[in-house]
């Protein structure tokens, strides 16, 4: 076993973010260590970057979306989630959240993710030093310590493996806004969650995908992934002129399903004009508190007969959507490989962040989506 590990620390709100060293543990009955291959950044660690989400306190280790392969299992733990042979040296994708599968709220609600007893999820533990420190992906090792870990046995490249986590998140998208065999759909905003909700409404059987993004690189990419049409939304006005664009490319009529991943309260307001009456809006980008915007309940959802659905993370069934969400990268029938733009060391986590604050760019490149290789 290795003695200790780097991992990228945030110190404070806006950072600054520090390269320490922690002891790496042998682990215990059930537990195990993993060398962290690759870990996506998304715009929710972003947000915590900044401090926009109160339950995290400073000095945090961040990175959820993690993809690595087992150093160290502890006694008793010799098999994944889906009760496959697991061993050292196999790689293996970690859903971050756990639950106790016991309480009120995991069996009687089916809401694991409001269950009282479950530990803080990997990437969300903080601060730091209590306890384990190395439980988010931002690190040479990760430190699988919380019992009922989900965690899964893969063949796929790490840099497909690691856009599991984002597409749990779009199957729920997809599943709140009943998208099925023949439905039309707008998603608007199409970063590395966008683009998984392109794929997986295409999987679904959608009829007609439509991306609505201002960046030609991920809104070429979405192309590739399933989207009939596109709209770059950068040269047009908010409101009318964009809301005619998308319903042009929709031959005339809005949407039977949106799915909004722009992440903004005013993204979310303009999607309302993307919905055909008696449609459904899916709100899954607004993962912080962005703010507020004003809606007339008549003109807006009443008179239109529209529905809005809240979409937080990969909802009650989130383990298996997990799986289901390996199962369909393991297709291997789209290009998925490519939605990785940037792979970049440990010492770069701060300027990554702050790339997804300041316009996507980073290293005079468009953004797509950023992944920490520790290796490097």
């Amino acid at each position: 076993m290795i003695a200790t590990s780097r991992a990228a620390v945030v110190t404070g709100p806006g950072g600054p973010v520090e390269i320490r060293e922690y002891p790496v543990p042998a682990p215990g009955p059930g537990e195990a260590v993993v060398r962290v291959e690759l870990c996506g950044i998304c715009g929710t660690d972003a947000h915590v970057f900044h401090g926009r989400l109160p339950s995290i306190v400073f000095p945090a280790l961040l990175g959820h979306e993690v993809v690595g392969t087992v150093v160290a299992l502890g006694a008793g733990l010799d098999r994944d989630f889906a009760h496959r042979p697991v061993a050292v040296g196999d790689r293996i994708g970690i859903f971050p959240a756990t639950s106790c599968g016991a309480c009120y709220e995991c069996v009687v609600l089916r809401r694991p993710g409001q269950c009282r007893q479950r530990p803080p999820s990997y990437g969300f533990k903080s601060p730091v030093e209590v306890g384990s420190p190395l439980t988010g992906g931002f690190a040479d090792y990760l430190h699988l310590a919380n019992p009922g870990t989900v965690f899964y046995r893969t063949d796929l490249a790490p840099e497909v493996a690691i856009l599991a986590e984002p597409m749990s998140v779009a199957l729920h998208g997809v599943h709140r806004a009943g998208i099925g065999i023949g439905a039309t759909v707008v998603v608007q905003g199409v970063g590395a969650i966008g683009l998984m909700v392109v794929a997986a409404a295409r999987t679904a059987g959608a009829a007609r995908v439509v991306a609505v993004d201002g960046n030609a690189r991920r809104l070429a990419l979405a192309a590739e992934l399933g989207a009939d049409r596109v709209v770059d939304v950068s040269a047009l006005d908010a409101g009318v002129p964009r809301h005619r664009a998308v319903r042009d490319a929709l031959d005339g009529s809005g949407a039977s399903a949106v799915i909004g991943c722009s992440g903004s309260p005013a993204g979310f307001a303009e999607a309302i004009g993307y919905v055909a009456d008696g449609g459904v809006l899916a709100e899954l980008g607004n993962f912080t508190d962005r703010g507020s915007i004003p809606i007339n309940p008549y003109t807006d959802l009443l008179r239109r007969d529209i529905t809005i659905a809240g979409v937080y993370g990969a909802g009650p069934d989130m383990q298996a959507r997990y799986l289901r969400a390996l199962e369909i990268l393991e297709r291997g029938d789209l290009p998925f490989a490519r939605v990785v733009s940037h792979r970049v060391p440990l010492r770069d986590v701060e300027p990554a962040l702050r790339a997804l604050s300041t316009g996507y760019q980073l290293d005079g490149s468009d953004v797509v989506k950023i992944a920490i290789d520790p290796s490097r």
